[in-house]
């Protein structure tokens, strides 16, 4: 998790496609367009007219590109930066995974994709470990940097 200062914002990117919508023709680096589209994710404590999890459009040449351990792709800018917020965006299907309901199987939407791996996170051992502070936690406290 990161802490944004002040009208801040970080969003995940979403990129252009690998190949052409018929699935036959490699669009190379070069040929594809900046990245000008993507998924809010950290807010900063004066940002006013965005939340967590818009779909948010801005300018490919807006933003600073990081990548960090653990969050992946992030593209940090204003909140002053972002043209419009994508009001209706359509349940996205996850190919390949399925549920099994009382009428029979369904195709798994993204949301239910990202439930099901943060319950599974959430019981894990290393969230367990996390929220207890326990073995994860081998900095050395503050008064033991101190030489005697």
């Amino acid at each position: 998790m990161i802490k944004l200062p002040r009208n801040n914002i970080a969003v995940v990117p979403i990129y252009d496609p690998d190949y052409s919508p018929s699935g036959r023709i490699v669009i190379p680096e070069q040929a594809k367009e900046r990245c000008d589209q993507g998924i809010v994710k950290y807010l900063g404590p004066e940002v006013k007219d965005l939340k967590i999890g818009d779909y948010v459009l801005f300018s490919g040449y807006t933003g600073t590109l990081i990548r960090m351990e653990g969050e992946g792709s992030l593209i940090i800018m204003a909140e002053d930066f972002v043209t419009c917020v994508v009001a209706d965006v359509p349940d996205v299907d996850v190919p390949g995974l399925y549920f099994r309901g009382p009428d029979g199987y369904f195709m798994a939407s993204y949301e239910m994709a990202l439930e099901i791996i943060g319950e599974a996170f959430k019981e894990s051992q290393f969230h367990r470990n996390i929220r207890t502070k326990n073995k994860l936690d081998s900095r050395p406290k503050p008064e033991e940097l101190i030489r005697k």
